[in-house]
This record gives structure tokens, C-alpha cells and sequence, in this order.
């Protein structure tokens, strides 16, 4: 074996070459340049530790529980977009857009990934190292795909949401396949997450936050999948052993179906939806950091006493009703917070109405209260 500690000089170059590509504005210029430099990096770490092949026994099924995955999920997704509506791609069958489009993208992802796979499958007992890398390459992902300066707080939140999230995700199950699958069920992985704008004509409109809760779920739900079809087994045996059945642990299924009923009730597909409370006006009731549970409902079936969730200003209020007053055959609702001392300065108007609270939950409102409050610069 070579020096454990010769990967940490790749690594250095890794990182130069990420310090070049953060000062690059130009999106072509920047991709020529990372394809160069990390070409260049994988043809020294080639001469370095020679080719090595990748015939890791389980390569095959682990892909086939990797496609089978982003087919549900493209599926799920194609479902939601129903209701959700849908959005063009950068799909275009114009050669000069699959040169500039998907062609950088894809030699960027067969040099990191394949890059990966030699530095992963020579330093196995090196994983600090291994951390390192991961990081690296999240780092240099999130630097491709920075095309121009952000500054304003919503335009921070859709980068975090849109980019940066997916792309930790991404690399950490990237990381995982290949050290204990190897190179080609990693690299399905990513081509498909990082190629299907590319390929397909519409996408969903899952929306920033929902978009980030699904790119956490996929990798989640490939890890766990794997986890439980591809048991550990014996060296000496493995070769004469059939891949067991799914066998889901009686943590795994309530947290699936968890993030399942998350998602659902933020996506606003059905008539329920869950919203973060960002203050305690509403103390004893609910508090900063809780969520509730609302209802969509006819503005005629509330009633006095109920918890009304409406949009003021571009902002998600609950308060409870004090009064209804009707006029010109239109509602208004006079709210007022359980620890304010007073009644709302407006009316809510029937048509800024969202629903009625319908239950609560504890504490879990807390990162996104405390995202909205960085971003506004609390």
C-alpha cells in the first residue's frame, strides 16, 4: 500500500484548485478550468496508485436499488407535479446547448467521481482523509454552480435550499457508495441527480424548501435500502450468498413514514399544511420554535375562538378570533395574540384567510425559525 498520508497532498491540490475556480465568474470559463485542473489531478493519482478495477461484489445490485429509487422518486414526483404544477428545463436538443449543458457535466462528474473512487479505494483505513475529501468535493460543487453574486436574504435562503443542501447530501451518499459498493453505483447516482434537468422537458415546482426536504430524503432512503437489502456478510461466505430481503428496523419505517407526513404537509398538497411559529404571541398556546398543523377550510364554518392562520404583508400570522364582523357580504376577522394585551391593528380580510390550527407540535419549528431570522439578520 502507498503512503496513507500522500492523499492529503492530492487533497491540497484539490484545494488550489478549488481557490482558482471561486474567483471565476465566467460559467464556461470555470467549467474548462475544473475540468483541467481535476483531469489533470486524476491522471497523477492514476500514475500514483495505478488503475484500479472496480469489482466490488455487490456493485450491481446496490445500482439496481439506486435506480430503483430515482425511478419512484421521478414517478412521485411527475405525480406531484398534478398539483403542483410544472416548469420548464434546460432540455434542448440544439447542439451547441448539450455542449455547453450537459457535456461539462458530465466529464465534471466521471472526473470527480472516478477521482474519488482511486483515492476512497486506496486509503480504506485512512477516513479522516476520507472526510476531508467529502468535504472538498462539496465545497467544490457548491463553487460550480456559484454563477454570480448573492446578496439579497430570500435569494441566500434559494442557494442554501437549491444548491448547497442537495449537494452535502449528494456527496456524503456519493461517499458511501463508493467505499462500500464501488464506482458505478455512484456514478448512476449522480449523473441522474445532476443530469435530469438536461434530459427531461419539465420538472415539478416542488418549491425551495420542499425541494430541500426531497434532496435529503432520496439519499436517506438509498442509504437505508442499502443498508438493510445488502446485509454484511462474511468474506469467505459472501460469494455464495443470495442478497436478503428488505428487512426495514422498527426505527427505520416510523421515521420514513415521518418524513413522508413532513413533507406532505409542507408541500401544501393536500388541505392540510404545517407552518413554524416565529414568536410567542401566542404563549401559553404555542410558542417560538413549535409548529402547527392548519386546515383549509370556508372562511362561513369559522367561528370565534378559533386559531386563524392568515398572510399580512407577506407574512404567515396565527392569532386567534376575538370577532367577526360581516359587511358588503364579506368577513373580517379581528385577531388578537393569547399574550398580546390587545386586539390586531387590521382586520384580516376573508380573502387572506389559510385555515384554522388544527393541532401542534413541539419544538420541531426551530430551524426554520432560526434560518428565516439569519437571513433577515436578526
Amino acid at each position: 500500500m502507498k503512503n496513507i498520508k500522500s492523499i492529503y497532498k492530492i487533497e491540497l491540490l484539490i484545494l488550489f484548485s478549488i481557490i482558482i475556480l471561486f474567483f471565476i465568474n465566467d460559467v464556461k470559463f470555470k467549467n474548462l478550468i475544473a475540468i483541467i485542473t481535476f483531469g489533470i489531478i486524476l491522471f497523477g493519482s492514476l500514475l500514483y496508485y495505478g488503475k484500479k478495477k472496480d469489482n466490488n461484489f455487490f456493485r450491481w445490485s446496490a445500482t439496481k436499488i439506486v435506480v430503483s429509487v430515482l425511478i419512484c422518486y421521478y414517478v412521485i414526483t411527475l405525480i406531484l407535479g398534478i398539483h403542483l404544477g410544472f416548469s420548464k428545463t434546460f432540455f434542448s436538443l440544439k447542439f451547441e446547448n448539450i455542449l455547453m449543458g450537459i457535456v461539462p457535466v458530465l466529464i465534471i462528474n466521471l472526473i470527480c467521481e472516478y477521482l474519488k473512487f482511486v483515492l476512497i479505494r486506496n486509503n480504506f483505513i485512512n477516513k479522516k482523509a476520507i472526510y476531508i475529501l467529502t468535504a472538498l468535493m462539496c465545497i467544490f460543487n457548491v463553487i460550480i454552480n456559484l454563477s454570480s453574486s448573492i446578496n439579497e436574504g430570500y435569494e441566500i435562503f434559494a442557494f442554501i435550499c437549491m444548491i448547497v443542501i442537495p449537494i452535502i447530501a449528494q456527496e456524503i451518499l456519493s461517499t458511501y457508495l463508493i467505499f462500500n459498493y464501488g464506482f458505478l453505483p455512484a456514478i448512476i447516482y449522480k449523473l441522474t441527480m445532476n443530469l435530469y434537468l438536461y434530459l427531461t422537458p419539465i420538472s415539478t415546482n416542488l418549491g425551495d424548501y420542499l425541494y430541500s426536504v426531497v434532496n435529503i430524503v432520496i439519499p436517506y432512503t438509498i442509504y437505508v435500502t442499502l443498508k438493510k437489502v445488502l446485509k454484511k456478510e462474511d468474506q469467505k461466505e459472501k460469494n455464495k450468498k443470495k442478497i436478503n430481503e428488505v428487512s426495514f428496523s422498527f426505527l427505520t419505517i416510523p421515521t420514513i413514514i415521518l418524513l413522508f407526513i413532513m413533507v406532505i404537509l409542507v408541500s401544501g398538497i393536500t388541505k392540510y399544511q404545517m407552518i413554524a411559529i416565529a414568536s410567542d404571541s401566542m404563549f401559553p398556546s404555542y410558542q417560538r420554535g413549535d409548529a402547527v398543523i392548519f386546515e383549509d377550510v370556508e372562511v362561513s364554518n369559522i367561528k370565534v375562538g378559533d386559531i386563524l392562520v392568515f398572510s399580512n404583508n407577506n407574512q404567515v400570522v396565527t392569532h386567534r378570533v376575538a370577532k367577526i364582523k360581516e359587511s358588503e357580504n364579506k368577513l373580517y376577522f379581528y385577531t388578537k395574540g393569547d399574550a398580546n394585551n390587545s386586539l390586531d391593528v387590521e382586520p384580516v380580510k376573508q380573502e387572506n384567510v389559510l385555515g384554522i390550527v388544527r393541532n401542534g407540535i413541539k419544538y420541531i419549528g426551530y430551524p426554520t425559525v432560526i434560518i428565516n431570522e439569519i437571513i433577515k439578520g436578526r
